[in-house]
């Protein structure tokens, strides 16, 4: 036995020391996951609150942009003629013209009676309800709330739903922006304090940043859940799930054979949808036979008969068959207390030749989960609670807007000379926190469109992003 083995006889050998685990950056992994979120949600949400801004003050915005067409100058102790003598003036400047349908106004507000031109393109003729003079003529296209209510829906790529299925995107990842937002805004108390009491370079639009964004992510949340039924992907899909469990989001008589959201659609001034409940609604038929048709007044008569709110949207009968469709309200803007007390409304179908009642459907008629989502609508459009939802409705939208500016700005500022994206470096322990799993997949199933746009990122994350150096380093990885 050598020297050097003699002297390490007998001594246990060394164990090396453990590991120690990193200890996990919540705020930094949350931040991340906030910033990079951003990227797909700021485009999508400021467009919306844009539009949807514009769209809430359409009856301003369109009355500004064609002065004298859409509201009228009323004389004193002036009193409304008859929808049947404005009728009349409208048939005189235009008689080869079919009447499709009329929206009653109150106020200043012409009559909109919508007319079908020899080009089958639909066409709005304004009429003064005190003097039955016709005031105008206008297409949906001219009006510049049609435009932002369509860019609202689809921004404008209307081709096989993908608009929709973009917007729907933003809106569910701005449900993850605004959970992670509320996360560091608690986690990032101090890191504020302390970039505030150094005078940091834009600590002061970060800190306003913060603030607003916690009502603001609240907002977020209960206008992205009350948009989501007007989305082609999670609107179908719950549609569905309810349709394969025996029930209706419409209620027991859904009218899925023949509803009227189509005919709505087709007799309408504007380019947007029927009314989410109202057009989902049955239709009716005319059963009596008869040579001479009723006239809007005595249509008019016999809902005001059944107590419906005036005033009313009208669409004509369609064929020997078709009936007056009375609405109290399609969103038209038109002064019906329905567009703020939903419960109101109603559509009455009435027999073009006997005058009689031949179909009803209104709030009442709808399933709990249509009568809660009709609520949550009505909010989401600024006309629930009237005055004050639409304030608090333009305080968001500009909440919003300053939350989309400054982002980018804080951004900027905070990059300096650095290269790529700048994104803050941390990783979320997702596949180590059963809770995150947890979470991430509800909110996949719930939201389809952000399930399957994570899936996406992560794979392209593992197996792109992460083996390319160049690309590890642009995008800050972990």
């Amino acid at each position: 036995m050598t020297a050097a083995q003699t002297d390490t006889a007998g001594i246990s050998p060394r164990t090396a020391p453990s590991p120690k685990r990193r200890k996990t950056n919540w705020y930094g992994a949350f931040w991340r996951w906030h910033f990079y979120g951003s990227l797909i949600v700021i485009p999508v949400l400021f467009v919306l609150a844009v539009t949807g801004m514009t769209y809430m003050f359409r009856a301003e915005v369109d009355a500004f942009t064609h002065p004298g067409v859409l509201t009228v100058t009323v004389l004193e102790a002036a009193e409304r003629q008859e929808l049947s003598v404005q009728e009349d003036a409208v048939r005189d400047a235009f008689p080869d013209r079919p009447i499709l349908s009329v929206v009653d106004q109150t106020g200043d507000r012409a009559t909109v009676f919508v007319t079908e031109r020899a080009d089958g393109v639909n066409a709005n003729v304004y009429v003064d309800p005190y003097t039955a003079t016709v005031t105008g003529e206008l297409t949906a296209d001219q009006l510049i709330s049609d435009w932002a209510e369509r860019i609202h829906g689809d921004l404008l790529i209307g081709e096989e739903g993908i608009g929709d299925r973009i917007v729907e995107l933003g809106g569910s990842w701005a449900i993850v922006l605004t959970i992670t937002g509320f996360i560091i805004f608690f986690l990032g108390r101090r890191p504020r304090k302390a970039a505030q009491a150094k005078r940091a370079k834009g600590a002061r639009i970060r800190g306003w940043h913060a603030i607003v964004g916690l009502p603001v992510g609240l907002g977020i949340l209960m206008l992205v859940v009350s948009g989501l039924p007007w989305t082609g992907v999670w609107g179908s899909v719950a549609q569905q799930v309810a349709s394969d469990n025996g029930s209706s989001l419409w209620g027991e008589d859904p009218g899925a054979e023949s509803t009227i959201d189509e005919l709505i659609e087709s007799t309408s001034g504007t380019n947007a949808e029927a009314g989410w409940a109202i057009g989902n609604g049955p239709t009716g038929t005319s059963t009596s036979t008869g040579t001479t048709p009723i006239s809007i007044d005595d249509a008019v008569a016999a809902a005001r008969a059944e107590g419906v709110p005036e005033p009313y949207s009208i669409i004509y009968p369609d064929g020997e068959t078709g009936v007056f469709s009375v609405m109290s309200s399609q969103w038209n803007d038109n002064g019906n207390p329905a567009e703020s007390e939903v419960s109101l409304e109603r559509t009455i179908h009435i027999d073009q030749y006997s005058g009689e009642i031949v179909g009803t459907y209104g709030y009442d008629d709808y399933s709990i989960t249509a009568q809660v989502v009709s609520q949550g609508i009505a909010v989401h459009e600024g006309r629930r609670l009237g005055v004050i939802n639409t304030i608090l409705s333009t305080l968001f939208c500009l909440a919003v807007m300053f939350m989309c500016v400054s982002a980018p700005i804080m951004w900027w500022t905070r990059r300096g000379t650095a290269s790529g994206m700048a994104a803050p470096r941390a990783k979320l322990p997702i596949w180590g926190n059963w809770l995150l799993v947890v979470v991430m997949v509800g909110l996949g199933i719930f939201l389809p469109l952000f399930g399957l746009s994570l899936l996406v990122i992560l794979a392209l994350d593992q197996l792109l992003i992460r083996r390319m150096p160049r690309m590890k380093k642009f995008f800050g990885s972990v």
